[in-house]
């Protein structure tokens, strides 16, 4: 009987060390998954952070563009008036 609990220990022993390993594993695994999800966003904001950077640097060009035009048509309009 002594015997036959020792067996029923070592092996419940044995069990929990694999349930350990076991959960160990699905923690290692579950972690590198969202490290390379993680990773995958990074670059997806990276990416969007740059386009909407490209974005705003055209639009802040066509605006000094317009508003170099406006600067020119408006003194072309004031010597018109003045010189009448």
């Amino acid at each position: 009987m002594k015997h036959l609990l020792r067996i029923l220990l070592v092996t419940l022993f044995a069990a929990a060390l694999m349930q350990l390993c076991r959960a160990h594993m699905e923690l290692k695994y579950n972690y590198e998954a969202l490290a390379w999800q993680m990773n995958n966003k990074s670059e997806q904001f990276d990416t969007i952070i740059t386009a909407n950077f490209q974005r705003t640097q055209r639009d802040v060009q066509r605006i000094a563009e317009l508003e170099s035009q406006i600067k020119a048509l408006t003194a072309g309009a004031d010597q018109l008036t003045s010189s009448r």
